[in-house]
Protein backbone atom coordinates (compact mmCIF):
# COMPACT_ATOMS: atom_id res chain seq x y z
CA UNK A 1 0.00 0.00 0.00
CA UNK A 2 1.27 3.60 -0.59
CA UNK A 3 1.75 5.79 1.84
CA UNK A 4 -1.40 8.10 2.82
CA UNK A 5 -1.09 11.05 4.55
CA UNK A 6 -4.20 12.50 5.09
CA UNK A 7 -7.91 11.20 5.46
CA UNK A 8 -8.68 12.33 1.87
CA UNK A 9 -6.30 10.36 0.96
CA UNK A 10 -7.64 7.10 2.77
CA UNK A 11 -11.13 7.89 1.25
CA UNK A 12 -9.74 8.57 -2.36
CA UNK A 13 -7.32 5.41 -2.17
CA UNK A 14 -9.87 2.84 -0.87
CA UNK A 15 -12.56 3.92 -3.45
CA UNK A 16 -9.79 3.09 -6.22
CA UNK A 17 -8.79 -0.01 -5.26
CA UNK A 18 -11.87 -1.67 -3.40
CA UNK A 19 -14.63 0.22 -4.90
CA UNK A 20 -17.61 -2.91 -5.46
CA UNK A 21 -16.54 -4.15 -2.22
CA UNK A 22 -18.98 -3.65 1.17
CA UNK A 23 -17.65 -1.39 3.10
CA UNK A 24 -20.27 -0.94 6.32
CA UNK A 25 -23.48 -3.16 7.00
CA UNK A 26 -25.70 -2.51 9.76
CA UNK A 27 -28.49 -5.28 10.41
CA UNK A 28 -32.26 -2.77 10.28
CA UNK A 29 -35.45 -4.28 10.65
CA UNK A 30 -33.93 -7.89 9.75
CA UNK A 31 -31.89 -6.59 6.86
CA UNK A 32 -28.58 -5.76 6.20
CA UNK A 33 -28.21 -2.60 4.32
CA UNK A 34 -24.29 -2.42 2.77
CA UNK A 35 -22.52 0.69 1.52
CA UNK A 36 -20.09 0.05 -1.17
CA UNK A 37 -16.37 1.73 -0.61
CA UNK A 38 -18.17 3.29 -4.23
CA UNK A 39 -21.10 3.85 -1.64
CA UNK A 40 -19.05 5.69 0.73
CA UNK A 41 -17.24 7.80 -1.45
CA UNK A 42 -20.34 9.36 -3.36
CA UNK A 43 -22.27 10.48 0.26
CA UNK A 44 -18.80 11.80 1.18
CA UNK A 45 -18.52 13.80 -2.14
CA UNK A 46 -22.35 14.56 -1.90
CA UNK A 47 -22.13 15.77 1.93
CA UNK A 48 -18.90 17.93 1.39
CA UNK A 49 -20.90 19.60 -0.85
CA UNK A 50 -23.40 20.26 1.03
CA UNK A 51 -21.08 21.17 4.24
CA UNK A 52 -19.49 24.07 1.42
CA UNK A 53 -23.01 25.55 1.17
CA UNK A 54 -23.51 25.81 4.59
CA UNK A 55 -20.94 27.82 4.56
CA UNK A 56 -18.02 25.08 6.56
CA UNK A 57 -14.81 25.79 5.43
CA UNK A 58 -11.48 24.69 6.08
CA UNK A 59 -10.61 24.47 9.56
CA UNK A 60 -14.19 24.57 10.63
CA UNK A 61 -15.76 22.30 13.45
CA UNK A 62 -17.87 19.70 12.55
CA UNK A 63 -19.06 17.91 15.60
CA UNK A 64 -20.77 14.22 15.55
CA UNK A 65 -22.91 12.92 18.14
CA UNK A 66 -24.61 9.50 17.47
CA UNK A 67 -24.93 5.94 17.99
CA UNK A 68 -22.62 3.23 16.03
CA UNK A 69 -24.02 3.39 12.32
CA UNK A 70 -22.49 2.81 8.93
CA UNK A 71 -23.35 7.45 8.35
CA UNK A 72 -21.56 8.23 11.29
CA UNK A 73 -17.68 7.29 9.24
CA UNK A 74 -19.14 8.64 6.33
CA UNK A 75 -19.52 11.68 7.63
CA UNK A 76 -16.44 11.44 9.25
CA UNK A 77 -14.63 10.87 6.11
CA UNK A 78 -16.70 13.72 4.47
CA UNK A 79 -15.62 16.60 6.93
CA UNK A 80 -12.02 15.59 7.31
CA UNK A 81 -11.65 15.32 3.22
CA UNK A 82 -12.63 19.05 2.94
CA UNK A 83 -10.27 20.34 5.51
CA UNK A 84 -12.88 20.56 8.39
CA UNK A 85 -12.22 19.40 11.72
CA UNK A 86 -14.32 16.29 13.08
CA UNK A 87 -15.14 16.58 17.05
CA UNK A 88 -16.65 13.17 17.64
CA UNK A 89 -18.82 13.17 20.75
CA UNK A 90 -20.07 10.98 22.94
CA UNK A 91 -23.41 9.83 22.60
CA UNK A 92 -23.94 8.87 26.25
CA UNK A 93 -23.33 12.10 27.82
CA UNK A 94 -26.32 14.67 28.95
CA UNK A 95 -27.12 17.59 27.23
CA UNK A 96 -25.42 20.11 29.18
CA UNK A 97 -22.17 18.27 28.92
CA UNK A 98 -22.90 18.11 24.80
CA UNK A 99 -23.70 21.66 25.26
CA UNK A 100 -20.26 22.30 26.74
CA UNK A 101 -18.63 20.63 24.38
CA UNK A 102 -19.99 22.00 21.28
CA UNK A 103 -19.56 25.91 22.79
CA UNK A 104 -15.38 25.02 23.49
CA UNK A 105 -14.97 23.42 20.21
CA UNK A 106 -16.40 26.53 18.38
CA UNK A 107 -19.13 23.78 16.02
CA UNK A 108 -20.53 25.30 13.38
CA UNK A 109 -22.29 22.53 12.32
CA UNK A 110 -24.02 18.99 14.67
CA UNK A 111 -24.14 15.56 12.87
CA UNK A 112 -26.61 13.71 14.71
CA UNK A 113 -28.60 10.34 14.49
CA UNK A 114 -32.40 11.50 14.51
CA UNK A 115 -33.12 9.21 18.14
CA UNK A 116 -30.68 12.02 19.90
CA UNK A 117 -31.76 15.03 18.34
CA UNK A 118 -35.59 13.84 19.14
CA UNK A 119 -34.43 13.22 22.77
CA UNK A 120 -31.95 16.45 22.97
CA UNK A 121 -33.98 19.16 20.70
CA UNK A 122 -30.64 20.97 19.44
CA UNK A 123 -31.44 24.48 17.76
CA UNK A 124 -27.97 24.98 16.35
CA UNK A 125 -27.79 24.41 12.67
CA UNK A 126 -27.50 20.44 12.23
CA UNK A 127 -27.71 17.90 9.65
CA UNK A 128 -29.76 14.02 10.64
CA UNK A 129 -27.22 11.33 9.93
CA UNK A 130 -30.00 9.25 9.01
CA UNK A 131 -30.69 11.29 6.06
CA UNK A 132 -27.47 11.51 4.71
CA UNK A 133 -27.96 8.74 2.16
CA UNK A 134 -29.68 11.81 -0.37
CA UNK A 135 -26.48 13.43 -1.20
CA UNK A 136 -24.85 12.27 -3.68
CA UNK A 137 -21.79 13.47 -5.77
CA UNK A 138 -18.67 12.57 -8.19
CA UNK A 139 -16.23 14.23 -6.64
CA UNK A 140 -14.56 16.22 -3.62
CA UNK A 141 -14.17 19.85 -3.36
CA UNK A 142 -11.27 20.63 -5.15
CA UNK A 143 -8.25 21.34 -1.86
CA UNK A 144 -5.09 20.40 -0.63
CA UNK A 145 -5.40 18.96 2.79
CA UNK A 146 -2.10 19.75 4.86
CA UNK A 147 -0.75 16.23 6.42
CA UNK A 148 -0.75 18.70 9.35
CA UNK A 149 -3.91 20.38 9.33
CA UNK A 150 -5.88 18.91 12.13
CA UNK A 151 -8.25 16.29 11.56
CA UNK A 152 -9.93 15.63 15.15
CA UNK A 153 -10.31 17.12 18.39
CA UNK A 154 -11.21 14.29 20.53
CA UNK A 155 -12.46 15.06 24.50
CA UNK A 156 -11.50 12.85 27.00
CA UNK A 157 -12.42 14.31 30.35
CA UNK A 158 -13.75 17.57 31.94
CA UNK A 159 -16.94 17.77 30.33
CA UNK A 160 -18.53 19.14 32.98
CA UNK A 161 -15.71 21.62 33.92
CA UNK A 162 -12.73 22.72 32.31
CA UNK A 163 -12.73 20.11 28.75
CA UNK A 164 -9.35 18.49 27.45
CA UNK A 165 -9.53 17.84 23.79
CA UNK A 166 -6.84 15.68 22.10
CA UNK A 167 -6.00 17.19 18.81
CA UNK A 168 -4.75 14.87 16.34
CA UNK A 169 -3.90 15.84 12.51
CA UNK A 170 -3.96 13.91 9.11
CA UNK A 171 -0.67 12.42 9.79
CA UNK A 172 -1.07 11.84 13.42
CA UNK A 173 -3.71 9.21 12.79
CA UNK A 174 -2.83 8.01 9.61
CA UNK A 175 0.90 7.23 10.53
CA UNK A 176 -1.12 5.45 13.26
CA UNK A 177 -2.79 3.35 10.55
CA UNK A 178 -0.39 2.92 8.05
CA UNK A 179 1.79 1.40 11.47
CA UNK A 180 -1.11 -1.14 12.00
CA UNK A 181 -1.47 -2.30 9.14
CA UNK A 182 1.77 -3.07 7.96
CA UNK A 183 1.60 -5.90 10.78
CA UNK A 184 -1.63 -7.52 9.60
CA UNK A 185 -2.71 -9.76 6.49
CA UNK A 186 -6.26 -8.70 6.29
CA UNK A 187 -8.35 -7.39 3.05
CA UNK A 188 -11.50 -8.13 1.36
CA UNK A 189 -13.28 -10.97 2.37
CA UNK A 190 -11.84 -10.22 6.02
CA UNK A 191 -15.22 -8.74 8.30
CA UNK A 192 -14.95 -6.74 11.62
CA UNK A 193 -17.26 -6.36 14.11
CA UNK A 194 -17.83 -3.04 15.60
CA UNK A 195 -18.79 -3.02 19.06
CA UNK A 196 -16.90 -0.19 21.01
CA UNK A 197 -18.65 3.28 20.50
CA UNK A 198 -17.15 5.10 17.28
CA UNK A 199 -16.37 8.68 18.98
CA UNK A 200 -13.36 6.57 20.69
CA UNK A 201 -10.21 6.67 19.05
CA UNK A 202 -9.17 2.92 19.39
CA UNK A 203 -12.43 1.91 17.75
CA UNK A 204 -12.44 5.20 15.38
CA UNK A 205 -8.61 3.91 14.24
CA UNK A 206 -8.29 0.27 14.46
CA UNK A 207 -12.23 -0.69 14.00
CA UNK A 208 -12.92 1.79 10.95
CA UNK A 209 -9.88 3.74 9.59
CA UNK A 210 -7.44 0.27 9.27
CA UNK A 211 -10.10 -1.99 7.84
CA UNK A 212 -11.37 0.49 5.40
CA UNK A 213 -7.69 1.06 4.25
CA UNK A 214 -7.47 -2.57 3.49
CA UNK A 215 -10.82 -3.48 1.83
CA UNK A 216 -12.34 -4.99 5.14
CA UNK A 217 -15.94 -4.95 5.72
CA UNK A 218 -17.13 -3.51 8.72
CA UNK A 219 -20.16 -5.12 10.58
CA UNK A 220 -21.91 -2.35 13.50
CA UNK A 221 -23.35 -4.22 15.65
CA UNK A 222 -27.51 -4.32 16.24
CA UNK A 223 -27.25 -4.29 19.56
CA UNK A 224 -24.77 -5.14 22.57
CA UNK A 225 -26.85 -7.98 23.84
CA UNK A 226 -25.00 -11.39 23.71
CA UNK A 227 -27.54 -13.06 21.12
CA UNK A 228 -27.28 -9.91 18.91
CA UNK A 229 -23.75 -10.18 18.81
CA UNK A 230 -23.22 -13.81 18.34
CA UNK A 231 -25.99 -13.55 15.28
CA UNK A 232 -24.38 -10.60 13.38
CA UNK A 233 -21.15 -12.98 14.29
CA UNK A 234 -23.06 -16.08 12.51
CA UNK A 235 -24.45 -14.42 9.81
CA UNK A 236 -21.75 -12.07 8.22
CA UNK A 237 -18.58 -14.08 8.91
CA UNK A 238 -17.16 -12.08 11.35
CA UNK A 239 -12.64 -12.87 11.38
CA UNK A 240 -11.89 -10.17 13.80
CA UNK A 241 -13.01 -7.84 16.69
CA UNK A 242 -11.95 -5.15 18.43
CA UNK A 243 -12.89 -5.30 21.86
CA UNK A 244 -12.18 -4.47 25.75
CA UNK A 245 -11.39 -7.89 28.19
CA UNK A 246 -15.36 -7.09 29.65
CA UNK A 247 -15.91 -8.47 26.37
CA UNK A 248 -13.64 -11.35 26.00
CA UNK A 249 -14.29 -11.92 29.97
CA UNK A 250 -18.38 -12.36 29.33
CA UNK A 251 -17.89 -14.42 26.11
CA UNK A 252 -15.55 -16.61 28.01
CA UNK A 253 -18.09 -16.60 31.19
CA UNK A 254 -20.71 -17.52 28.68
CA UNK A 255 -18.61 -20.69 27.61
CA UNK A 256 -18.34 -21.89 31.19
CA UNK A 257 -21.70 -21.20 31.90
CA UNK A 258 -22.94 -23.59 28.91
CA UNK A 259 -20.77 -26.32 29.93
CA UNK A 260 -22.07 -25.85 33.80
CA UNK A 261 -26.19 -26.34 32.77
CA UNK A 262 -25.21 -28.99 30.37
CA UNK A 263 -24.29 -31.10 33.97
CA UNK A 264 -21.64 -32.98 35.25
CA UNK A 265 -21.14 -35.49 31.64
CA UNK A 266 -20.21 -32.15 30.00
CA UNK A 267 -17.97 -30.88 32.70
CA UNK A 268 -16.15 -34.10 32.18
CA UNK A 269 -15.82 -34.23 28.49
CA UNK A 270 -14.85 -30.30 28.22
CA UNK A 271 -11.57 -30.85 30.98
CA UNK A 272 -10.64 -33.98 28.76
CA UNK A 273 -10.95 -31.72 25.48
CA UNK A 274 -9.25 -28.75 27.39
CA UNK A 275 -5.86 -31.24 28.66
CA UNK A 276 -5.78 -32.68 25.60
CA UNK A 277 -5.27 -29.10 23.74
CA UNK A 278 -2.62 -28.26 26.30
CA UNK A 279 -1.33 -31.19 25.19
CA UNK A 280 -1.05 -30.53 21.16
CA UNK A 281 -0.06 -26.53 21.09
CA UNK A 282 -1.18 -26.97 17.50
CA UNK A 283 -3.86 -24.15 16.87
CA UNK A 284 -5.38 -25.78 13.86
CA UNK A 285 -5.95 -29.27 16.56
CA UNK A 286 -7.74 -26.78 18.80
CA UNK A 287 -9.87 -25.34 16.51
CA UNK A 288 -10.78 -28.83 15.68
CA UNK A 289 -11.17 -29.86 19.33
CA UNK A 290 -13.11 -26.81 20.32
CA UNK A 291 -15.78 -26.80 17.06
CA UNK A 292 -18.78 -26.10 19.09
CA UNK A 293 -17.18 -23.00 20.36
CA UNK A 294 -16.19 -21.63 17.17
CA UNK A 295 -19.41 -22.34 15.48
CA UNK A 296 -20.85 -20.58 18.08
CA UNK A 297 -19.08 -17.08 17.12
CA UNK A 298 -19.85 -18.26 13.04
CA UNK A 299 -16.58 -20.37 12.25
CA UNK A 300 -15.02 -17.77 11.21
CA UNK A 301 -12.52 -16.25 13.53
CA UNK A 302 -8.76 -15.34 12.87
CA UNK A 303 -8.27 -13.51 16.23
CA UNK A 304 -9.59 -10.88 18.62
CA UNK A 305 -8.00 -7.31 19.71
CA UNK A 306 -8.27 -6.26 22.87
CA UNK A 307 -7.69 -2.93 24.21
CA UNK A 308 -8.60 0.17 26.31
CA UNK A 309 -7.47 -1.58 29.29
CA UNK A 310 -5.61 -4.57 30.23
CA UNK A 311 -6.34 -8.06 30.01
CA UNK A 312 -5.91 -10.97 32.16
CA UNK A 313 -3.41 -13.29 30.79
CA UNK A 314 -5.34 -15.66 32.25
CA UNK A 315 -8.32 -14.65 29.75
CA UNK A 316 -5.50 -14.84 26.46
CA UNK A 317 -5.01 -18.31 27.79
CA UNK A 318 -8.66 -19.63 27.97
CA UNK A 319 -8.89 -18.63 24.44
CA UNK A 320 -5.23 -19.70 23.06
CA UNK A 321 -6.76 -23.60 24.81
CA UNK A 322 -10.12 -23.04 22.25
CA UNK A 323 -7.90 -21.94 18.99
CA UNK A 324 -8.60 -18.59 19.37
CA UNK A 325 -5.77 -15.82 19.20
CA UNK A 326 -6.65 -12.56 21.54
CA UNK A 327 -3.93 -9.60 20.82
CA UNK A 328 -3.52 -7.13 23.37
CA UNK A 329 -2.68 -3.37 22.64
CA UNK A 330 -1.75 -0.21 24.02
CA UNK A 331 -1.85 3.67 23.82
CA UNK A 332 -4.07 6.61 24.41
CA UNK A 333 -5.97 8.71 22.92
CA UNK A 334 -3.13 11.41 22.72
CA UNK A 335 -1.55 8.75 20.52
CA UNK A 336 -4.05 8.59 18.08
CA UNK A 337 -4.21 6.20 19.73
CA UNK A 338 -2.02 2.75 18.93
CA UNK A 339 1.47 2.85 20.90
CA UNK A 340 2.32 -0.94 20.86
CA UNK A 341 0.07 -4.26 20.24
CA UNK A 342 1.52 -8.19 19.50
CA UNK A 343 0.54 -9.46 15.86
CA UNK A 344 -0.15 -13.05 15.07
CA UNK A 345 3.38 -13.65 14.32
CA UNK A 346 4.84 -11.74 17.41
CA UNK A 347 2.59 -12.48 20.63
CA UNK A 348 3.06 -12.77 24.14
CA UNK A 349 0.34 -13.21 26.41
CA UNK A 350 0.39 -10.79 29.59
CA UNK A 351 2.67 -8.18 27.12
CA UNK A 352 0.82 -5.14 25.66
CA UNK A 353 3.38 -5.98 22.39
CA UNK A 354 6.10 -4.31 20.70
CA UNK A 355 6.39 -0.37 19.32
CA UNK A 356 4.72 0.25 15.94
CA UNK A 357 7.29 0.89 13.45
CA UNK A 358 8.64 4.51 13.61
CA UNK A 359 7.46 4.63 17.27
CA UNK A 360 10.08 5.27 19.86
CA UNK A 361 9.29 4.02 23.81
CA UNK A 362 11.30 4.33 26.55
CA UNK A 363 10.93 4.34 30.57
CA UNK A 364 12.08 7.00 32.83
CA UNK A 365 14.22 7.07 35.97
CA UNK A 366 10.46 6.57 37.70
CA UNK A 367 9.43 3.72 35.38
CA UNK A 368 6.91 5.99 33.52
CA UNK A 369 6.04 5.06 29.49
CA UNK A 370 7.06 8.08 27.03
CA UNK A 371 6.61 7.69 23.55
CA UNK A 372 7.97 9.83 20.67
CA UNK A 373 6.74 9.15 17.38
CA UNK A 374 4.43 11.02 14.59
CA UNK A 375 1.17 9.72 15.71
CA UNK A 376 1.80 12.21 19.06
CA UNK A 377 -0.95 14.61 19.20
CA UNK A 378 -0.09 18.03 18.81
CA UNK A 379 -1.34 19.35 21.92
CA UNK A 380 -4.09 19.52 24.21
CA UNK A 381 -7.05 22.34 22.43
CA UNK A 382 -6.84 25.86 24.22
CA UNK A 383 -4.24 24.31 27.13
CA UNK A 384 -1.14 25.00 26.52
CA UNK A 385 -0.69 24.54 30.27
CA UNK A 386 -1.76 21.15 30.06
CA UNK A 387 -0.07 20.15 26.77
CA UNK A 388 3.25 21.11 28.53
CA UNK A 389 2.61 19.07 31.53
CA UNK A 390 3.15 16.04 29.53
CA UNK A 391 4.88 16.99 25.96
CA UNK A 392 8.59 17.47 27.20
CA UNK A 393 11.32 17.54 24.83
CA UNK A 394 8.96 15.38 21.57
CA UNK A 395 8.32 12.85 24.78
CA UNK A 396 4.66 11.80 25.23
CA UNK A 397 4.38 11.13 29.19
CA UNK A 398 1.86 8.78 29.15
CA UNK A 399 1.21 8.71 33.15
CA UNK A 400 1.63 4.77 32.92
CA UNK A 401 4.43 2.42 34.78
CA UNK A 402 6.14 -0.29 32.72
CA UNK A 403 8.88 -2.62 32.14
CA UNK A 404 10.33 -3.53 28.44
CA UNK A 405 11.97 -7.08 28.32
CA UNK A 406 14.76 -7.78 26.37
CA UNK A 407 12.62 -8.78 23.24
CA UNK A 408 10.73 -4.85 23.35
CA UNK A 409 7.75 -6.29 24.56
CA UNK A 410 6.49 -3.47 26.88
CA UNK A 411 4.09 -4.51 30.35
CA UNK A 412 1.91 -2.01 31.67
CA UNK A 413 2.25 -2.65 35.75
CA UNK A 414 0.00 0.70 36.74
CA UNK A 415 -0.57 4.33 36.86
CA UNK A 416 1.17 7.04 38.44
CA UNK A 417 -1.68 9.31 39.34
CA UNK A 418 -3.34 5.81 40.70
CA UNK A 419 -0.14 5.25 43.23
CA UNK A 420 -0.87 4.91 46.93
CA UNK A 421 2.10 6.34 48.98
CA UNK A 422 2.52 4.09 51.90
CA UNK A 423 3.37 5.52 55.65
CA UNK A 424 7.01 3.25 54.94
CA UNK A 425 6.93 5.87 51.47
CA UNK A 426 6.59 2.77 49.10
CA UNK A 427 4.41 3.07 46.16
CA UNK A 428 1.48 0.72 46.02
CA UNK A 429 -0.35 -0.10 42.63
CA UNK A 430 -4.05 -0.25 42.79
CA UNK A 431 -4.13 -2.50 39.63
CA UNK A 432 -2.15 -5.29 41.31
CA UNK A 433 -4.34 -5.50 44.24
CA UNK A 434 -7.86 -5.59 42.28
CA UNK A 435 -6.08 -8.00 40.01
CA UNK A 436 -5.62 -10.55 43.29
CA UNK A 437 -9.08 -9.19 44.98
CA UNK A 438 -11.37 -9.66 41.46
CA UNK A 439 -10.02 -13.51 41.43
CA UNK A 440 -11.57 -14.21 45.23
CA UNK A 441 -14.55 -16.17 45.23
CA UNK A 442 -18.01 -14.25 45.27
CA UNK A 443 -16.13 -10.85 44.12
CA UNK A 444 -17.52 -9.03 41.18
CA UNK A 445 -15.34 -6.37 40.55
CA UNK A 446 -13.27 -3.97 43.24
CA UNK A 447 -11.83 -0.69 43.03
CA UNK A 448 -8.55 -0.18 45.29
CA UNK A 449 -8.27 3.29 46.76
CA UNK A 450 -5.10 5.10 48.87
CA UNK A 451 -7.38 7.23 51.92
CA UNK A 452 -5.38 9.30 53.95
CA UNK A 453 -5.42 8.85 57.61
CA UNK A 454 -7.47 11.35 59.47
CA UNK A 455 -6.25 11.42 63.06
CA UNK A 456 -3.31 9.22 65.25
CA UNK A 457 0.53 8.88 64.51
CA UNK A 458 -0.29 8.18 60.82
CA UNK A 459 -2.71 11.36 60.31
CA UNK A 460 -2.21 12.39 56.65
CA UNK A 461 -0.39 9.18 55.53
CA UNK A 462 -1.97 7.05 52.99
CA UNK A 463 -3.62 3.54 53.59
CA UNK A 464 -5.34 1.12 51.22
CA UNK A 465 -8.48 0.41 50.75
CA UNK A 466 -10.85 -1.78 48.69
CA UNK A 467 -14.39 -1.29 47.46
CA UNK A 468 -15.59 -4.50 46.70
CA UNK A 469 -19.34 -5.33 44.53
CA UNK A 470 -20.06 -8.59 45.47
CA UNK A 471 -21.15 -11.57 42.75
CA UNK A 472 -24.77 -12.00 43.25
CA UNK A 473 -24.55 -15.23 41.06
CA UNK A 474 -22.34 -16.74 42.86
CA UNK A 475 -23.97 -16.55 46.33
CA UNK A 476 -27.19 -17.87 44.71
CA UNK A 477 -25.53 -21.23 43.81
CA UNK A 478 -24.62 -21.50 47.63
CA UNK A 479 -26.99 -24.48 49.13
CA UNK A 480 -27.78 -21.82 51.88
CA UNK A 481 -28.31 -18.60 50.26
CA UNK A 482 -26.14 -16.21 52.87
CA UNK A 483 -28.15 -12.94 53.96
CA UNK A 484 -26.67 -9.55 53.48
CA UNK A 485 -24.43 -10.03 56.72
CA UNK A 486 -23.16 -13.49 56.30
CA UNK A 487 -22.38 -12.02 52.60
CA UNK A 488 -20.06 -9.35 53.76
CA UNK A 489 -18.55 -11.54 56.32
CA UNK A 490 -17.46 -13.82 53.59
CA UNK A 491 -16.02 -10.92 51.47
CA UNK A 492 -14.33 -9.75 54.66
CA UNK A 493 -12.88 -13.38 55.23
CA UNK A 494 -11.76 -13.98 52.15
CA UNK A 495 -10.26 -10.35 51.60
CA UNK A 496 -8.31 -10.87 55.10
CA UNK A 497 -6.96 -14.38 53.73
CA UNK A 498 -5.57 -12.71 51.04
CA UNK A 499 -3.48 -9.83 53.09
CA UNK A 500 -2.44 -12.82 54.63
CA UNK A 501 0.17 -13.61 51.41
CA UNK A 502 0.68 -9.68 50.54
CA UNK A 503 3.67 -7.43 51.28
CA UNK A 504 2.72 -5.67 54.52
CA UNK A 505 2.27 -2.46 52.51
CA UNK A 506 0.20 -3.74 50.02
CA UNK A 507 -2.67 -4.83 52.59
CA UNK A 508 -6.26 -4.11 52.16
CA UNK A 509 -6.90 -1.68 55.85
CA UNK A 510 -10.72 -1.17 55.29
CA UNK A 511 -13.19 -2.68 53.40
CA UNK A 512 -16.70 -1.06 51.57
CA UNK A 513 -19.13 -3.40 50.16
CA UNK A 514 -20.78 -1.51 47.01
CA UNK A 515 -23.89 -3.60 45.84
CA UNK A 516 -23.71 -1.07 42.82
CA UNK A 517 -21.60 -1.29 39.55
CA UNK A 518 -18.83 0.84 39.90
CA UNK A 519 -18.92 3.86 37.70
CA UNK A 520 -16.70 2.94 34.33
CA UNK A 521 -15.88 4.98 30.79
CA UNK A 522 -17.41 3.74 27.64
CA UNK A 523 -14.30 1.54 27.21
CA UNK A 524 -14.97 -0.55 30.76
CA UNK A 525 -12.37 1.44 32.69
CA UNK A 526 -13.08 2.16 36.56
CA UNK A 527 -13.62 5.89 37.02
CA UNK A 528 -11.81 5.87 40.28
CA UNK A 529 -12.32 9.65 41.22
CA UNK A 530 -16.21 8.90 40.81
CA UNK A 531 -15.85 5.80 43.16
CA UNK A 532 -14.01 8.24 45.46
CA UNK A 533 -16.49 10.88 45.40
CA UNK A 534 -19.16 8.13 45.62
CA UNK A 535 -17.85 6.55 48.62
CA UNK A 536 -17.17 10.21 50.28
CA UNK A 537 -13.75 8.94 50.61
Amino acid sequence: MSELLTLRDLLEHSRAEFGPHTAFQMKREGVYWKYTFNDVYRIACGLAEEFKKRGIASGDRVALLSENRPDWPIAYLAAASMGAVAVPLDAKLTKPEIDNLLKDSGAKLLLVSRELQDSFRFSMPHLLLDEIDKYSGSALPPLEVDPDGLAAIIYTSGTTGAPKGVMLSHWNIMSDVMGVVSLFELGPGDNFLSVLPLHHTFESTAGFMCPFSLGVTVTYAESLKSYHLLANMRETKVSVICGVPLLYNLFLQGIFNEVEEKGPLMKAAFASLKALAKAVPSQLVRRKLFSMIHKKFGGHIRFFVSGGAAIDKETILSFELFGITILQGYGLTETAPILTCNSLSHNRPGAAGRPLPGIGIRLTEQGEVIARGPNIMQGYYKRPDLTAEVLKDEWLHTGDIGTIDDDGYLYITGRIKDVIVSGAGVNVYPDEIEFFINKLPGVLESCVLGVKIREGLKKGMEEVWAVVVPDQKYFDKQKKKPGQQELEQHLRWEIKKLNAKLTEYKRVSNVIIRQAELPKTTTRKVRRFEVRKEEKL
